[in-house]
């Protein structure tokens, strides 16, 4: 139909290439590629191994959450993205257009969808581990929860349709990689632009959630909301790695003909893009570790000395490595402002949403709210209180 005829084209550059490949492979930007595919698994194994054996040795978790096994899942999947971007670099990736002969161009745009697939796996991984983080920490709020669902059954939502987008895209699907053959594709550069699109937008709205429930928070000092801040929303490392591929690769659709020397650039930020995002997932279950390394930093510089309390040396945002997360003491308010907290928690989900009647716009935590990655430190904060806690709190005094 002619109306539907700006929706197809082809998904690799028709015609003929009559240029010389290199001798010696990867060349041009794929050596970049190259070079970044086998460094940052080693970057992020490493993170992801620190997480592990903080839950372990020094959180001394009995099971794993959710998240754990996601991050799990999703260090495979960057590894084999890796793997599969440094095969591609021998395959014509991050070249100039005029060194493609036909066959190096059908080999490259092969190569280009089969690692693309891994790329949207390893997104969907690392963004809902962020989110399932966020859900242990803060999940008692009732709008804050509901929040992060949505955003997951987005992330999910349009990165399944990008996957099916980049494999069913051409009809017969051969086209991807061998222009010539008859049939049509889909506007790869539309899709791109738009799946590219929610990718930012997507990482945005993450990197800032928790900073909407760590500013509401009474702590004792500014210093360590903006510590809070920086821990919980890393993720903004990540959104900054997607605008920078976004950009490129826009730039690569529509400004330039030499697209797979460009695409080089594009790729080479892809894999920065799922390996940062998996680093950020893990920086904020390290709390131990950096507090400890607080304390040591404090001792050595003999910042320590002029406190009386050890524990005055350790960030008041984090617990203890010592401490125990089902230890009765933990969980008995020890001061005032405890109690408070204490006979305002929130109410027991399982018997049913609000079941007690109770304010669901409530933002009271529970002390014995189970933290399962030391980073909240309930005795040194509690939220704000609303306006029907603070009448309930004066009728209580009275």
């Amino acid at each position: 139909m002619p109306h539907l005829s700006s929706i197809f084209e082809r998904a690799s550059p028709s015609g003929s290439f009559n240029g010389t490949p290199p001798d010696k492979l990867p060349a041009e930007n794929g050596i970049h590629v190259w070079r970044a595919a086998v460094v940052m698994p080693f970057i992020t194994f490493a993170f992801v191994a620190l997480r592990f054996y903080t839950r372990v040795y020094m959180l001394k978790v009995k099971k794993f959450t959710i998240d754990d096994y996601i991050v799990a899942l999703t260090m495979l999947v960057c590894i084999a993205h890796a793997v599969l971007m440094a095969i591609a670099t021998y395959n014509g990736m991050g070249l100039h257009i005029w060194q493609y002969d036909a066959e190096l161009n059908s080999r490259y745009y092969l190569w280009i969808g089969i690692t693309s697939e891994f790329y949207v796996l390893g997104l969907c991984g690392f963004k809902c581990a962020l989110l399932f983080l966020y859900l242990q920490l803060f999940g008692v709020y009732t709008r804050f929860r509901w929040t992060c669902y949505g955003t997951m059954f987005f992330c999910v939502g349009y990165l399944f349709c990008n996957m099916l987008t980049e494999f069913l895209g051409c009809h017969p699907i051969m086209k991807k990689w061998e222009p010539d053959l008859p049939g049509q594709c889909i506007n790869s550069t539309a899709a791109a632009t738009f799946y590219g699109a929610c990718n930012m937008a997507s990482d945005l709205v993450i990197a800032i959630m928790p900073l909407t429930m760590i500013w509401k928070l009474q702590i004792a000092t500014r210093t360590q909301k903006i510590g809070l801040s920086l821990v919980l929303s890393s993720g903004f490392i990540a959104w900054a790695v997607a605008v920078a591929r976004w950009g490129i690769a826009t730039f690569n659709l529509v400004g330039t003909d030499d697209r797979p020397w460009w695409a080089g650039v594009s790729f080479t930020l892809s894999i920065f893009e799922i390996h940062t995002g998996l680093i950020c997932a893990c920086v904020a279950t390290l709390s131990p570790l950096w507090k400890l390394a607080y304390a040591q930093v404090k001792d050595w510089t003999g910042w320590s000395s002029h406190c009386s309390d050890k524990a005055v040396t350790w960030p008041s945002f984090v617990r203890k490595p010592g401490q125990s997360q089902s230890s009765d003491e933990s969980n008995r308010p020890s001061r005032p402002s405890e109690h408070w907290a204490h006979q305002n928690r929130p109410i027991d989900r399982r018997d049913g949403p609000d079941s007690s009647g109770s304010n669901p716009l409530d933002t009271s935590l529970n002390t014995s709210h189970e933290d399962e990655y030391g980073l909240l430190d309930v005795s040194d904060w509690r939220p704000q209180a609303s306006r029907e806690d603070r009448s309930q709190r004066s009728v209580e005094g009275v």
